[in-house]
């Protein structure tokens, strides 16, 4: 049985790897060499009309010579990285001098021209900034989400002495994720769950059956779905949660993200004990037309929109996962599903999210018009993680530390305490 691939947040794990990137890192090391040459022709050749006015030849003869003057010889050339500023792809290499590192940065026009060159100090290493737990007011205990032979690692995390109180059981998008939902340096589930219990509802979280059993994560000789994947086991957080002796049961709650979000109304019509849903970034639409987008988009971010390669990258992620796991989604209607839900739901969505996008949003709030109960709060500045950023959302952000945004963790928490009163 195949491992099944990130569909939304690690799909950038195929397109990091697109030809388009590797050429122009290719090509920024080459920029570099001939610096280093005294090349100032070559590199001059290969600047974009603003470029060549902005700096001459007779400037670049003496770039790198200048720096040895003031830095010292070259002792280390780390290797080619890429990040975004302010939506436009850099390509850099941090070099290593006798007295000083350097960050030597080079951005592409979609033409493959040099709109770009710096020369910059490398910067300090970014930490994660991780909420902080607050032992004297929270408590975490493990526990165990129990399928049959599956059984699954979890926490839960509580305001310490509190009872009656309601409970909001994440649940983590495509892909093999951990308790924590870790992305880069940054884990999204956590900052919720340590977030909401701050505000008074108590959070069970747990590892995903994919990341525990891989490849035995659905019966021997049975091809894995979103049943194994992820519905199984939300059913049965949901009994677990109903049980604890601190709880109200009429606030049993599910919070689901990106895939978690998608299979939330369908885990609801199974589970009675679920009194209310939360969709973070849950998409509406197609899975194909969804996938088909972000790799349009991803290719669009370096210029390189070639038919071909993307219908490449296309099939490289279905068939990621076996047919009956597509097929099992295909057959679903998420936003019919959800409309026959009597329960509260609350949408939330990231405006600068380009894996479900404010398409997605869109289609939910037209399928839930005129339903009581339901409310939908999106955020101009928030992407897929629902962190802070600026520009175009690109996968190199999700490298930099950060945290979920403190709204979205207080809107859920408000909307979880004041449910079903």
């Amino acid at each position: 049985m195949k491992n099944i691939q990130w569909l939304y947040i690690a799909l950038l794990a195929v397109c990091l790897q697109a030809h388009a990137q590797q050429n122009n890192m290719q090509r920024a090391q080459q920029i570099l060499q001939w610096m280093k040459n005294a090349q100032s022709d070559s590199i001059y050749a290969c600047f974009d009309a603003k470029m060549q006015q902005a700096v001459p030849m007779s400037q670049l003869n003496n770039m790198w010579s200048q720096m040895e003057q003031q830095l010292g010889s070259l002792v280390e050339e780390k290797g080619w990285k890429q990040d975004a500023i302010g939506g436009t792809i850099v390509y850099y290499s941090d070099l290593k001098f006798e007295r000083a590192p350097i960050r030597f940065m080079v951005a592409f026009d979609q033409e493959r021209k040099v709109n770009g060159l710096r020369l910059l100090p490398v910067p300090a290493e970014e930490k994660p900034q991780v909420i902080p737990f607050d032992s004297i007011h929270l408590e975490e205990s493990p526990i165990e989400v129990v399928t049959g032979t599956y059984k699954l690692p979890g926490v839960i995390t509580r305001p310490k002495g509190k009872s009656n109180l309601p409970i909001v059981i994440l649940l983590q998008g495509s892909g093999p994720h951990n308790k924590d939902g870790q992305i880069g340096p940054n884990k999204i589930y956590q900052d919720m769950a340590w977030g909401l219990a701050s505000q008074g509802v108590a959070v069970l979280r747990y590892d995903k059956r994919t990341y525990v059993y891989g490849k035995s994560a659905s019966p021997k000789g049975k091809d894995i779905t979103p049943k194994e994947e992820v519905i199984e086991d939300a059913i049965s957080a949901s009994q677990l949660a109903t049980s604890l002796p601190f709880v109200d049961a009429q606030k049993v709650f599910i919070a689901g993200h990106s895939l978690g979000g998608l299979l939330a109304p369908l885990i609801a019509t199974r589970c009675p004990s679920v009194k209310g849903l939360i969709l973070l970034a849950a998409p509406s639409r197609p899975q194909d037309d969804i996938l088909k987008e972000q790799l349009h988009y991803l290719a669009s971010l370096n210029g390189d929109t070639d038919e071909q390669l993307l219908m490449q990258q296309y099939q490289q992620i279905k068939a990621s996962a076996p047919e009956a796991y597509w097929d099992y989604l295909d057959k679903y209607a998420p936003v019919m599903t959800a409309h026959s839900l009597t329960i509260p739901m609350l949408f939330l969505q990231g405006e600068r999210d380009y894996q479900v996008t404010m398409q997605d949003f869109a289609m939910w709030k037209l399928g839930m018009f005129g339903k009581p109960n339901v409310t939908f709060r999106s955020y101009p500045s928030l992407n897929h993680c629902f962190m802070e950023g600026t520009g175009k959302s690109t996968p190199m952000e999700y490298n930099h530390p950060g945290r979920v945004s403190e709204k979205v963790i207080k809107d859920i928490a408000e909307w979880a305490i004041h449910r079903n009163e």
